[in-house]
């Protein structure tokens, strides 16, 4: 009995320590960590502004940072961010958000993302972490597009894989030219080890316990088309 009780309580510990501190919000939509906002962009590069809001879950305050990612983006191309200050650089300074706050997409307070000088399409990262755990953490994807839809150069610039080289676990970022593509893994014979359904942009996170150690091919599968293939080495 004493040894149920004991595994209990492990388990409760560890769901304490796993807890995600940070709600993102889309609008008034809640969001999942990893999750992809969609920015249209004009033909001539102007600016578009994107807001994201965030909740704080915990009954304490909470220092957190916000740090900037780019995927790809045109050289010509502006991205900048405000949370509290405003940021050209890839990682803002501490801002504390009081227990239980809530700071809705509509207000002055939220993640703001600024994109410009640039028509072609962008992928970025952000994550919000707490500065005593950065484990403690949410990230959003935003893509900036075209009606044209995304170019094969665009693929090939979003996939890439991290760790790599990978033991347990690996994390692809893509950008897929539909709403029906694959996420592919191939082994050096050809063989097909994996596949899964993905949408326009995002990451997958891959599970590599049953991978044989060795090297890989992954790629973007859309319309019986492999649109890019890049290397993964499994230790």
């Amino acid at each position: 009995m004493m040894k149920k009780i004991f595994t209990l309580l492990l388990v409760m510990s560890a769901l304490v320590v796993n807890a995600q501190s940070i709600k993102l919000f889309n609008g008034d939509l809640p969001m999942n960590n990893n999750d992809t906002v969609f920015i249209p962009v004009g033909s001539h590069g102007d600016e578009v502004n994107t807001y994201i809001g965030y909740q704080n879950l915990t009954n304490t305050d909470i220092e957190v940072r916000v740090r900037k990612e780019v995927i790809f983006m045109s050289e010509m191309a502006d991205l900048s961010f405000c949370l509290g200050e405003c940021y050209t650089g890839n990682l803002s300074a501490p801002l504390t958000i009081p227990a239980n706050a809530m700071v809705a997409s509509s207000q002055e307070e939220a993640l703001h993302i600024i994109y410009a000088g640039s028509s072609e399409a962008a992928l970025a990262k952000f994550t919000i972490f707490r500065t005593d755990d950065e484990s403690d953490k949410v990230s959003v994807y935003v893509a900036f597009g075209t009606g044209s839809g995304v170019r094969d150069e665009d693929v090939v610039k979003a996939l890439r894989a991290y760790p790599n080289p990978a033991v347990r676990n690996v994390t692809i970022d893509y950008v897929s030219p539909n709403n029906h593509s694959y996420l592919v893994i191939k082994n050096l014979t050809g063989k097909e080890v994996y596949r899964v359904s993905v949408g326009k942009a995002g990451c997958k996170q891959v599970d590599l316990s049953s991978f044989t150690p060795g090297f890989y091919f992954y790629g973007i599968e859309s319309d019986g088309k492999m649109f890019c293939t890049k290397k993964l080495l499994v230790k």
